[in-house]
């Protein structure tokens, strides 16, 4: 049976998510900065929680049956996380700046001083339906739990732990924000620039770890299966 101890790093490697921090980072610089950020926040952690809970459900309906299948879907899971991470990097990797070329801000992010709240919770939801990383990692994490077969009220409750800590890189900058220190906010606007400018290293490094991961937990479940290597 998956190991709950694998809810961990896949935490981490939604909370490493480059664009979401810096869209919560431009909304708390905005005019309606808390109003909006923390609109926004909310919104991807709720997407967050919901996809983790669908995903729990689902594993634990599929595998009620008894036998091997939920250790067969989270196997089935762990190998298309690790062939789609790959495959991710090379592309990451591949549409980087070259020759010192500065990379292009999002589109949206020239808009973000006239969202309000509303609009910014839309972009929240937006961003966390699109993301080619957090939302594989979501569904694994879903059918880690549901694998467990626990009572559903343990299900909902190890749903929203996973997502308020997968939703740390967005609800940490909030919490700085609302100190109202100068060098605060001057950090914030560092943070936004760097991880603008450096988005697909980060990315690149980010998916080939996690390709790793799943590598190394892929191989640990198949010798773990009945009739596998010991």
């Amino acid at each position: 049976m998956a190991d709950l101890a694998q809810l961990v790093p896949l935490a981490a490697g939604v909370v490493i998510s480059p664009l979401p921090i810096v869209a919560v980072v431009a909304l708390l610089l905005s005019p309606r900065g808390r109003a909006n950020g923390l609109a926004f926040a909310a919104a991807n952690t709720g997407i967050g929680f919901a996809v983790t809970l669908v995903a729990a459900l689902g594993t634990a309906g599929a595998g009620a049956g008894g036998g091997h299948g939920d250790e067969i879907i989270v196997l089935v899971v762990t190998g298309v996380l690790a062939l789609g991470f790959a495959v991710l990097a090379l592309l990451s990797w591949h549409g980087r700046p070259r020759d010192g070329a500065e990379p292009t801000p999002p589109g949206w992010l020239a808009a973000v001083d006239a969202l309000t709240p509303t609009r910014a919770a839309g972009l929240g939801v937006l961003m966390a339906i699109t993301n080619s990383k957090n939302l594989p990692l979501e569904l694994k994490a879903g059918a880690i739990i549901g694998a467990h077969d626990l009572a559903p009220l343990a299900v909902v409750g190890l749903a929203a732990l996973f997502a308020l800590g997968a939703g740390l890189g967005v609800i940490v900058p909030i919490a700085l924000a609302a100190t109202g220190a100068p060098a605060i906010a001057a950090g914030l606007r560092r943070l936004k620039e760097e991880m603008i400018r450096h988005n697909a290293w980060i990315m690149t490094v980010l998916f080939a770890v996690l390709a790793a991961v799943e590598i190394a937990s892929l191989i640990h479940q198949l010798t773990n299966l009945p009739g596998g290597a010991a």
